[in-house]
């Protein structure tokens, strides 16, 4: 069973933080028996020591885990000094990333075991920028553990409740439009992120290298984010504007000096920015309060969901606040107050963005339904036409799709038809581990053709040529123009690169044959061929398409009108 050591624990304060533990151990004298309230101090800049004496009355060792209940705490050393004089030295605390501490855990736990009959005492030295409240239990190992697991079970359950709550209101946003989905889904999500650093487990899971500077300004900058976030809501949700201006302009004025103190937070030093968090809290649940009194009173939808659910959220924040300043002793519903609080009044303030969305709905509803009226009546005279223009768009998508991946002057495949179709041979010759080729065409004397004869009869030539690459083809290849006097072909399932070769010095063959232009004369063009093969899953097409063009300008370079396989 777990031993809470409110009442075992004594104290003494070091105000500049200069005392070592060998100074501490001399004077036990100066260490102070402590009150109920002792061990919540609020904000301050003090170091605390704490003194624990431990005496085992079990017949058997005894494992126990020393574990402190805030875990908003920034650098904890246990100092355990045993019967004979020597003493252990343990650290542990927000300060270290959590491979540093001694238990990777989201609270400050130090392992410790007793021997029968064994009298131990404990020095605890504690720094903190936040609230110094040191409440601390001793629990078995097993009992901590147990009770760890149900802590991280409802921690769980509540966080994915925010990140549900969240995106689901994102989501509304995205399809309606309306900015109070927006903001309340950034309420959440500030609010959640800044949760998660005061109780630990975004230090241990979400940014467990971030323990500077910055990382300690998540919590105060993420509440006071949150307050903004909420006041900015509120305006939103009340709509005031035109029954009650004077309340709207002071929520805009309200968020305006809130934006403010979220900007502060991240420059001043972080005790002082804790302490506007927890300013900022209080008076955000008594404007947010008070402003849902008065939407009740202007009768406005859903203003008593809303003012029931700020009292569950802010009712909790109040708590928090009022302890962090150390005005209220720490205990279970002033340290979870706030989660249950905010589960609650996150539920609820759903509830009410769904009741207006509701609203809005039938609203649609109805213009839809007057909507189908008037198609209804309209029906018989579009029907006709709606046929029409469907066939004439399937006439103009069939057009389109073949301008797209064809080339208009030779019927084939450009160069994005290309593209597509070596895409699936790759695939195809990967699954079936064949070889596949890239054959590169590049005309030679194609230019002079075009400076003597004119671009009419290139374009002739080409055509010509694009026939006789397909005629030469099989059936499964692809033939394509990459662009100018380029040509592609791609062959799968080639038996040999000497096979491939032989096909290469066939297209070259073919193409070289003497074309007869509309005007009657005949011209004849040479062709610089490169080959690249690849095995499936080798090569991507690209690499292919590379190697092929390599190969080409190794013809281009030495004798031109020739076939080159890059090997």
């Amino acid at each position: 069973m777990a031993q809470p050591l409110d009442s075992f624990v004594s104290l003494l304060q070091d105000p500049g933080g200069e005392l070592t533990f060998e100074q501490v151990r001399r004077e036990t004298n100066a260490f102070e028996a402590t009150e109920p309230g002792d061990l919540h101090q609020g904000y301050t800049p003090d170091v605390f020591w704490m003194r624990i004496e431990v005496a085992s009355r079990s017949s058997r060792r005894l494992d126990r885990i020393l574990e402190f209940t805030y875990a908003y705490l920034d650098d904890i050393r246990l100092y355990r000094v045993n019967p004979d004089g020597t003493f252990e030295r343990m650290r542990s605390g927000r300060t270290l990333a959590p491979a540093d501490r001694v238990v990777s855990h989201r609270k400050p736990v130090f392992p410790l075991s007793f021997e029968p009959g064994e009298r131990v005492t404990l020095y605890l030295r504690i720094s903190t920028h936040a609230s110094m409240t040191l409440n601390a239990r001793l629990a078995p190992t097993f009992t901590f553990y147990e009770d760890s697991d149900q802590e991280y079970v409802w921690l769980a359950l509540y966080f994915g409740m925010l990140v549900a709550l969240g995106a689901y209101n994102f989501l509304l946003f995205l399809g309606t439009r309306q900015r109070s989905f927006l903001l309340y889904s950034l309420f959440v999500f500030s609010f959640g992120i800044a949760a998660s650093s005061m109780n630990g487990l975004g230090p241990l899971l979400l940014w467990p290298g971030m323990v500077g500077e910055w990382g300690n300004r998540i919590l105060p900058t993420g509440y006071t984010l949150a307050a903004t976030l909420a006041v900015m809501f509120a305006r939103s949700f009340l709509n005031m504007r035109r029954i009650a201006p004077r309340w709207d302009r002071a929520l805009l004025v309200l968020a305006i000096c809130w934006w403010s103190g979220t900007l502060v937070t991240l420059l001043v030093p972080v005790q002082d920015a804790l302490k506007i968090m927890s300013a900022m809290g209080v008076l955000t649940t008594v404007f947010l309060i008070t402003s849902g009194i008065a939407g009740i009173r202007y009768r406005i939808p859903a203003a008593r969901i809303y003012l029931l659910a700020w009292l569950m959220l802010l009712v909790g924040a109040a708590l928090l606040s009022v302890r962090n300043l150390g005005w209220i002793p720490s205990n279970f519903f002033t340290v979870y107050g706030l989660q249950v609080g905010s589960a609650i009044e996150m539920v609820l303030l759903s509830f009410g963005l769904a009741a207006r969305f509701n609203e809005l709905k039938r609203q649609k509803e109805r213009a839809q339904r007057k909507l189908v009226l008037s198609l209804q009546r309209q029906e018989r005279e579009l029907e006709q036409r709606v046929i029409q223009r469907t066939s004439e768009l399937e006439v103009a998508k069939a057009e389109l799709e073949r301008r797209v991946v064809k080339d208009p002057v030779t019927g084939l495949y450009n160069r994005y038809g290309l593209m597509i179709h070596l895409e699936k041979y790759t695939q195809r010759a990967c699954r079936r581990d064949e070889l596949l080729a890239v054959i590169l065409i590049d005309l030679d004397g194609f230019k002079a053709v075009n400076d003597r004869h004119g671009h009419e009869a290139g374009d002739v030539l080409l055509a010509a040529i694009a026939q006789r690459l397909q005629k030469e083809a099989r059936e499964s290849d692809c033939v394509a123009r990459m662009g100018g006097d380029e040509f592609v072909v791609v062959t799968e399932n080639v038996v040999s690169e000497a096979s491939v070769l032989e096909i290469g010095q066939r297209l070259r063959e073919t193409i070289t044959q003497p074309v007869t232009l509309p005007s009657g004369q005949s011209v004849r063009v040479g062709a610089s061929v490169g080959i690249c093969t690849g095995r499936g899953g080798e090569q991507s097409g690209n690499d292919l398409i590379r190697g092929a063009d390599e190969a080409m300008y190794r013809v281009k370079k030495t004798r031109k009108n020739d076939v080159c396989l890059l090997d």
